[in-house]
């Protein structure tokens, strides 16, 4: 249930908190199905974010894949924070502050690579790749009453991997990972247990002027914009070749999992999909980690999307870029890094299992590429349109919630969408999902609720 938070006593002079008054706003608004537009693109409302819920809530920062050797390091962010994602020569992940505990210079430039210490470019103090600080120059002369024990490089308080996915908080009061991530590890279970997945390649990175907030929506289980959002795609026979409509199928969305979104199209047949992996690569999967009801969940599997809390997203498709080539079974996780108020930084990384051929990698990576990059058949559809919502939001018309968002498809008594009574996951689901919002909708409750929340999430 959606809360309104108090207002600031009355101290005898004008005061305006004008993110409490979106907020209590928005309240009220979703309890009708609506969000008011004006949260897409606002510098208040942005920087609540960044101390609400990218300064409370678990954060993805890549997979253990992308840095599999010690010494092996690259950069990321949590929110706007800068840290490094480093394995220490004992093998350990670390998640380091890139911050000097001199001057607080950066003390990694490059965006990865592999080294044993950090050094600052200021004055030149260094730490081992573990943190420790091992250098301080004129440490005699100067510094001798320093204890370099007590000076070491800033940590993220948590970091934990479920699957060889890493997350970390910068909360020190924050429950534990899995308490988090809830039921979307049962999701997770069937895309990281199941198959062995690594990275293919550096994540391809790109700055658009869109709100962080819509992508992250849309991959809730937004597939009623796919005909004719995408339309130019399918028309020329590139994206899923596993929901096509030949056969039959059922679209499903699920809402109420712990604050997280999926959206699962499910091929009735006795042919197993598996996201259209050929089957010399099936037999590759680890077959006896899932419960009988996630393995046919899988093998029914045409396309899965789905997005945790707050701003990791993914896509698992058979599919293909090209009409003329053949079709793999191709995985994007997706970060939507905020950089402001209507500005982000999309990051895609295209994973593949670890045990098939290279032969097969490389066209995973191609196919992911082809679709889902800048320039990418489906990503460039999506980011055309989006970019007019932020336009929109932050005009002085839908300024104080005159202009609302609608999320009420689905809800009439007669809807198409109906609820799953046998569903045996986590959540509600709903069949006929691409024609509800509720698990959409869940997204906005999920963030207002950790814009109204004091300290832990």
């Amino acid at each position: 249930m959606s809360k309104e938070i108090d207002q600031p006593e009355s101290t005898g002079r004008p005061h305006v908190d004008r993110t409490s008054e979106v907020l209590n706003r928005m309240a009220r608004s979703l309890e009708e199905g609506e969000v008011p537009i004006e949260i897409l693109n606002d510098e208040e409302v942005h920087e609540r974010e960044m101390e609400r819920i990218f300064g409370q809530s678990w954060v993805y920062v890549g997979h253990e894949s992308e840095i599999p050797e010690p010494g092996d390091y690259r950069q990321r962010r949590i929110g706007k924070d800068p840290f490094i994602f480093t394995r220490t020569e004992q093998g350990e992940i670390k998640v380091l502050f890139n911050s000097c505990r001199h001057r607080g210079a950066n003390v990694c430039r490059a965006e990865k690579g592999n080294t044993t210490h950090f050094r600052c470019p200021y004055h030149g103090w260094t730490y081992q790749n573990n943190g420790d600080l091992v250098g301080v120059p004129q440490k005699g002369a100067g510094f001798s009453h320093l204890d370099a024990d007590e000076y070491g490089l800033h940590e993220a308080p948590h970091v934990d991997d479920y699957n060889d996915l890493v997350f970390a908080c910068v909360n020190p009061d924050a429950p534990p990972l899995e308490e988090h991530l809830g039921g979307a590890t049962w999701f997770l279970d069937m895309y990281f247990d199941f198959i062995d997945m690594e990275v293919i390649g550096d994540p391809h990175r790109w700055e658009v002027d869109i709100d962080w907030k819509t992508p992250t929506e849309n991959f809730y289980g937004d597939n009623y914009h796919v005909p004719m959002g995408h339309k130019s795609a399918i028309d020329v026979g590139v994206g899923s070749d596993t929901a096509t409509g030949e056969k039959q199928s059922e679209l499903y969305g699920v809402a109420d999992c712990d604050g997280h979104g999926f959206s699962f199209y499910q091929i009735e047949s006795e042919e197993p999909s598996f996201w259209g992996h050929p089957p010399e690569v099936v037999e590759t999967f680890n077959d006896d980690v899932l419960t009988d009801e996630q393995y046919e969940v899988a093998r029914k599997s045409g396309v899965t999307l789905g997005s945790v809390f707050p701003n990791l997203s993914f896509i698992f498709l058979g599919g293909s870029d090209d009409p003329d080539k053949g079709s793999v079974g191709t995985f994007c996780l997706r970060q939507w890094q905020p950089r402001g108020p209507g500005k982000m930084e999309a990051w895609n990384w295209v994973l593949a299992p670890e045990h098939a051929s290279q032969e097969y990698k490389e066209r995973v990576y191609e196919v992911g590429m082809g679709l889902f990059s800048p320039s990418g058949s489906f990503e460039v559809d999506d980011i055309g349109i989006w970019e007019g919502m932020d336009d929109a939001a932050e005009s002085v018309f839908a300024k104080d919630g005159k202009v609302r968002t609608l999320f009420t498809m689905g809800s009439a008594p007669d809807a198409a969408a109906t609820e799953v009574s046998d569903w045996d996951g986590p959540g509600t689901a709903y069949v006929d999902g691409g024609l509800t919002d509720e698990n959409q909708l869940d997204f906005y409750r999920a963030w207002h609720d950790a814009m109204t929340t004091e300290g832990v999430q």
